[in-house]
């Protein structure tokens, strides 16, 4: 009988290291990728498409020196990429006053209903679409939606890789705001 207990026992433990080893990969696989690192970022000069509700004509990186700015790259088809704006948006709203900067670079295919999205959705940051060569720049965006943090003196500080978190967002940019 003890015999068959122990058997049991290590049966349930075998299963319980297996789940485990399990769960730690779905949740590698999972987990938005994010890197730190420091490079310049590249400059860009885009036509905002939502010129009336964001007070812009045209978004160039570069005359934003000593402000935070949060570049996220996102299309309309995304789900996470909707899910985020409602967040972006009160974040943008709170955060501008400090010196906080938030551009949606859209990657859709096509301009198609872009305007009309950002309108419905009363999207007050401004809004450009992403040329071939920003996307580029940025290596790639291959996977949306994408943040990258720039600091205010033009340094790319931190990507991340997938649907961002409020803590993530609030955390990263308040660190940036203490820096000089």
């Amino acid at each position: 009988m003890v015999k068959g207990v122990r058997s049991c026992k290590i049966k349930i433990s075998g299963l319980t290291v297996l789940f485990f080893v399990f769960i730690c990969i779905i949740n590698f696989y999972s987990i938005p990728k994010a890197e730190a690192g420091v490079r310049k970022a590249p400059d860009f000069d885009l036509r905002v498409l939502n010129p009336v509700s964001s007070g812009y004509n045209d978004f160039r990186l570069g005359n934003f020196k000593g402000h935070v700015v949060i570049i996220n790259f996102w299309a309309t088809w995304c789900p996470p990429c909707r899910h985020e704006i409602p967040m972006l948006k009160s974040f943008y709203k709170s955060e501008r006053a400090n010196g906080v900067i938030v551009v949606g670079i859209n990657v859709n295919n096509s301009l198609g209903g872009v305007r009309s999205f950002v309108k419905q959705y009363n999207i007050l940051y401004p809004v450009v679409y992403a040329s071939s060569g920003v996307i580029s720049d940025y290596g790639g965006v291959n996977e949306i939606p994408q943040t990258f943090f720039i600091s205010k003196s033009g340094r790319m500080m931190f990507h991340w890789v997938g649907e961002i978190s409020k803590g993530a967002l609030y955390g990263i940019t308040n660190k940036l705001l203490k820096m000089n």
